[in-house]
């Protein structure tokens, strides 16, 4: 030590200062350290939701295990999907990634707002919040997929791609080089049709109907995974959930405008993968068919209605719970199309009251109910919510006073009770019809009353006479979405 102080007594007086410099590079060197680690903490993916028990997550230097919820996904890690087994993942704070079943991705990078998933099979469903300044990309063998803010899937088959894009704008690049192309809503890239030039689903139905096959699950699952997220803010975060929200509507009206082949099936899925979501996703379909072809609008709000009641009813135990799934979206079908064709407001409550009761008879036989004691529920439910939509749809469309209001209402009622008491006998339900008039009628005055802002009663009308059963076939749903019993909405 004695001999340390003399040495230092003979150097220059700034080296003095050589000890403190290196202490303050070692706590500078450290908090660098710290900063990445805290960095890279942040930036690690995570599992937020799995469906199904067949996903096996492949980390470097790990032995396989099964994916979970809150499980890191760390770079270079492989996420395998089986039969049945969806997941989803956190990419970063504004990038929802969906996994489907049997797929096979690896995490390539990841940054605070950026990533790279490699697609080696399988489909994966991106969903980005608009505005961000984002770095993702999907690559596939084929072609890489940017996007900012938007809805897409990528589907990889073999070596060849299909993109569809529902909402936001996606450009795709091939592997390799080569000039890039940029999707819009409801454009799709298939890498083995047209070198991958950018097409549309009405072409492609004329030229490949093996190809629009793929095209319609895509828009499928592209759905389903918006209502999902939307539905669960919870477990995906609000910020995530209100994206969703806003996207879900988005997706529907392209799907609607764009894929019209895929809207029972997208429109089912995603009912019943996220139930509360049934009422919104049958609104934004009318909606978007009233926009763009006025002509398609009660043949839309049919089809809707009847794969949003289905879907729905397909994730409940009882009977009362099938009834407020037809009321909710009956309502909200009819209400948006008489709203939008005024004029038609009774065509509209008899053809959504028929949709409504049918589809949510049919969505709870197929969870194990009795289609007798279901159909006596359903019918009276369906009659009130479209005979309420329909109403009050029509009577604020035509600025009508309490008088016309009621006479409307009527009008209504009487094609509601029909319409609902048709739907739920198709579906081998056992309805009396007095009590599906009586509740038309109640919803007929309590749509009047809410448009005008005045009670208005509205007679019941008689009992209808239902024909024998006219047979529609139920709507396929997605068996990867592994729905089950839940309780009131």
């Amino acid at each position: 030590m004695v001999i340390h102080e003399a040495r230092l007594a003979n150097v220059p007086l700034a080296n003095t200062f050589y000890p403190m410099k290196i202490t303050r590079l070692i706590a500078t060197v450290f908090a660098a350290s710290v900063l990445l680690a805290v960095s890279a903490a942040a930036q690690t993916a995570k599992v937020v939701k799995v469906i199904g028990a067949n996903a096996t997550l492949r980390i470097q230097g790990s032995p396989d295990r099964p994916a979970k919820p809150g499980e890191p996904v760390p770079l270079n890690a492989q996420i395998v999907t089986g039969a049945g087994t969806k997941v989803y993942v956190n990419v970063y704070d504004g990038a929802v990634a969906l996994v489907e079943a049997n797929s096979a991705v690896r995490l390539n990078s990841l940054a605070a707002s950026g990533a790279e998933i490699e697609v080696t099979s399988g489909s994966v469903v991106s969903q980005l919040v608009p505005g961000q300044d984002h770095k993702y990309f999907i690559k596939t063998p084929k072609g890489i997929a940017a996007a900012k803010g938007t809805v897409y899937t990528v589907t990889v088959q073999g070596v060849n791609y299909t993109v569809v894009t529902t909402a936001g704008r996606v450009d795709v690049t091939p592997v390799g080089g080569g000039a890039s192309i940029t999707l819009t809503p409801g454009g799709i890239s298939v890498s083995n049709v047209n070198n991958g030039a950018p097409t549309t689903a009405a072409q492609l139905t004329q030229s490949n109907p093996e190809v629009m096959a793929a095209v319609n699950l895509a828009a499928t699952v592209a759905l389903t995974a918006v209502a999902t997220v939307s539905a669960n803010a919870p477990e995906f975060g609000a910020r995530a959930a209100a994206t969703a929200t806003a996207e879900l509507s988005q997706s529907v009206a392209t799907i609607v405008q764009s894929v019209p082949s895929a809207v029972a099936t997208a429109v089912a899925g995603a009912a019943a993968a996220a139930p509360t979501q049934a009422a919104a996703l049958v609104s934004s379909a009318v909606q978007a068919a009233a926009a763009s072809s006025p002509a398609t609008l009660t043949q839309v709000a049919q089809t809707v209605t009847q794969a949003a009641a289905q879907g729905a009813a397909s994730t409940t135990s009882t009977p009362a719970q099938a009834a407020a799934v037809a009321q909710t979206v009956a309502q909200a079908a009819a209400q948006a199309a008489a709203t939008a064709a005024p004029t038609q407001a009774v065509a509209i409550a008899q053809t959504v009251s028929q949709a409504a009761a049918q589809g949510a008879t049919q969505g709870a036989v197929a969870a194990n109910q009795s289609a007798a004691a279901v159909g006596a529920a359903v019918a009276t439910s369906a009659a009130q919510g479209a005979a309420q939509g329909a109403t009050q749809g029509a009577t604020t469309a035509q600025g009508s006073n309490a008088a016309a209001a009621a006479t409307t209402g009527a009008d209504v009622a009487k094609a509601a009770a029909t319409g609902a008491s048709q739907g739920a006998t198709n579906a081998g339900g056992t309805v009396n019809t007095a009590n599906v008039a009586s509740s038309a009628a109640a919803g007929a005055g309590a749509g009047a009353s809410a448009a005008v802002g005045t009670t208005v009663a509205v007679a019941t009308p008689p009992a209808p006479t239902v024909t024998a059963p006219i047979v529609t076939p139920a709507i396929p749903v997605d068996p990867a979405i592994n729905v089950s019993p839940s309780g009131p909405r």
